[in-house]
């Protein structure tokens, strides 16, 4: 070993790197010692100064190759000293300045400063090897002590030159691909001791340098641990090496971890605590990925895993459960017997036709008596079978749907209200020809004693059986599911098939209840001995007021509830035709049957006949 003479002015110690001649200066006598690694071959080294000057690092270079104290380009004074390779520091810069000069002599030089991919250009530098390991290794054992820990907000010390800058770089890169954030809140020098380089490992894998380079990556992982005596120190806790970007370990011994007494477990580090299932991440504008804000999920959506990146819908015979976490089976619901609504709407009907059928059995028992002979007792008769019928169809309404019921209820409510409502215009259609009977002329006389207003009720009742035929030739009702009405519920319900013919239905029997009522309202101040023209009139403006109010309400409400507002209409219609012309007659026969007689009938007439 020779020590380079220089002038006192010259002399510039940067003990920062003496620990580095020092290893330099034992490998040496370590390998020279050894039988095994050079036999018969001893190595020793010259040590030069590296001016922070391009200038005078060049020039120490050329003293090497002069083989004196001076520089001699081109010229070697003690050919016995030729280098055989140059270490030439920690700094890729030195490295390179030297390099160009190194080129011409042939004379391989040997860096083992960080790695540096500049470096690395074997058409730039083909006479120089890195001794460090690329920093891509050190980025993935970065990488996996993150993931192994589960932190993903980070701070990071590095070098602050353009080494550093680069590493940065590289390693946000393969940061953000796993969603990783670094916070870089500093720039400070790497502690030294994170990281050693081996050559050959336990295994007796060989690296060596060559145009495919192969480095074997060793970093040992240390814990900062304080101790009872407020000493603090570093204890190695695990290690990572790598060979490869696909063959690497990470080992972390976790008896060794040792964290303040503050946390009870490995301490969490991340921007925002994860989104929990039932929310989904939203990013944020100028932050980085994993900076974000956590948003429940729509009404009808759901997330069932954590950091969910969006929300999705339930199936349409599903519905998300409070939280929000999975879908819960809708529950089917219809109007049904067991239903409160269902029982109460059934058991009105099942009253009404028991009220009903004893008012047809009454009118059965005095069929001969005046009060029931009044405007054709056969009429009457109908009238409330048709009636008995109209309160039975609500049945229909009720329970689970099905095919048959879906046809069947719409059917049998169009026809049997026809058959009603034409009854009552036959009725109509029977005081008026009963009171012109009364005037000279053959004509009306003959229309009363044929019964030809009797004829309203087929003519009536076949134009709606064609419209209903036509109906269920064409689009006919089928039993229908409703996945959007109720959030939380599979209404069971009938489609009605066609819109149109329903409404047809519905439009003419609205207008044979418009024109019955007109009819009425002209014929209620005729003579009648028991004013039953007027009871037409009072029973048909609420058949009318009934089921204009039906149209808008039925309309305004889904499921159940639109089954039930049309239940109701048709029990108060029906009801309301009941209650109006028979109540009184009823009355009549039950409370005041002296005025159910001929005798009183004739003695009505009679004075009647004085007044006039």
């Amino acid at each position: 070993m020779q020590e380079k003479r220089i002038d006192e002015h010259q002399k510039m110690w940067f003990w920062k790197n003496y620990q580095y001649v020092l290893a330099f200066l034992f490998a040496i006598e370590e390998i020279n010692k050894s039988p095994n690694l050079l036999p018969n071959l001893s190595l020793g080294s010259d040590l030069y100064n590296a001016f922070p000057t391009q200038q005078r690092t060049l020039e120490s270079a050329v003293v090497l190759f002069s083989g004196g104290n001076q520089p001699l380009p081109n010229y070697n004074c003690n050919r016995k000293k030729q280098p055989i390779a140059v270490f030439s520091g920690t700094t890729s810069a030195f490295a390179a300045e030297l390099g160009s000069l190194l080129e011409l002599y042939k004379s391989p030089q040997i860096t083992y400063g960080p790695f540096d991919p500049i470096l690395s250009n074997k058409n730039q530098f083909s006479s120089l090897y890195q001794i460090a390991p690329k920093d891509s290794f050190l980025t993935l054992g970065l990488i996996g002590l993150l993931h192994h820990f589960g932190w993903t907000w980070v701070a990071l010390f590095v070098p602050d030159d353009t080494k550093g800058e680069q590493f940065l770089q590289d390693l946000k890169a393969q940061m953000l691909r796993q969603d990783i954030c670094v916070a870089f809140t500093e720039k400070l020098p790497l502690h030294s001791l994170m990281r050693k380089t081996i050559f050959t490992n336990s295994a007796g894998d060989n690296m060596s340098f060559g145009d495919n380079e192969q480095y074997m990556a060793q970093y040992d992982i240390q814990n900062l641990v304080k101790f009872p005596n407020d000493s603090w120190m570093l204890v190695k806790v695990g290690e990572f090496v790598s060979k490869s970007p696909h063959d690497r370990g990470l080992v972390i011994d976790k008896e060794m971890l040792k964290w303040p007494d503050v946390f009870q477990e490995t301490p969490p580090s991340v921007c925002t605590q994860s989104c929990a299932p039932g929310f989904r991440k939203i990013s944020q504008e100028e932050r980085p990925t994993c900076c974000f804000l956590c948003v429940s999920c729509p009404e009808r959506e759901i997330s069932n895993w954590t950091d969910a990146q969006q929300c999705f819908l339930c199936p349409p015979e599903q519905y998300p459960n409070s939280e929000r976490t999975h879908c819960l089976p809708k529950p089917v619901i219809f109007l049904g017997f067991g239903d409160s609504l269902g029982m109460a709407l059934a058991c009105t009907a099942l009253c009404f036709s028991v009220v009903t059928a004893v008012v047809l059995g009454l009118f059965v028992k005095h069929r001969d008596t005046p009060i029931v002979k009044a405007n054709n007792r056969a009429l009457s008769f109908t009238l409330l079978i048709s009636l008995l019928l109209c309160f039975l169809c609500s049945l229909l309404f009720i329970g689970h749907p099905n095919t048959a019921t879906c046809i069947l209820r719409q059917v049998t409510f169009g026809l049997v209200f026809t058959v009603a409502v034409s009854t009552i215009l036959a009725k109509t259609m029977t005081v008026i020809l009963a009171f012109k009977a009364m005037t000279p002329g053959r004509t009306p006389r003959r229309l009363l004693l044929s019964g030809a207003s009797n004829s309203a009720i087929p003519i009536c009742s076949l134009i709606q059986v064609i419209i209903c035929a036509i109906w269920l030739g064409s689009s006919p009702p089928f039993v229908d599911t409703d996945s959007h009405s109720e959030p939380r519920s599979l209404i069971i319900m009938c489609n009605k098939g066609s819109v149109t013919a329903f409404y047809c239905v519905l439009g003419y029997l609205g207008s044979l209840a418009l024109g019955s009522f007109t009819v009425a309202f002209l014929a209620r101040n005729l003579p009648d001995t028991f004013n039953e023209a007027r009871f037409l009139t009072f029973s048909m403006l609420l058949f009318c007021s009934v089921w204009v109010t039906f149209l808008p309400v039925y309309h305004s409400t889904k499921g159940k509830v639109m089954v039930a507002v049309e239940v109701f209409s048709i029990l108060v219609s029906s009801a309301g035709l009941l209650g109006c012309i028979f109540v009184p007659k009823c009355y009549t026969i039950l409370m005041r049957p002296v005025k159910n007689s001929l005798k009183d009938l004739r003695r009505s007439k009679f004075s009647r006949g004085n007044e006039a």
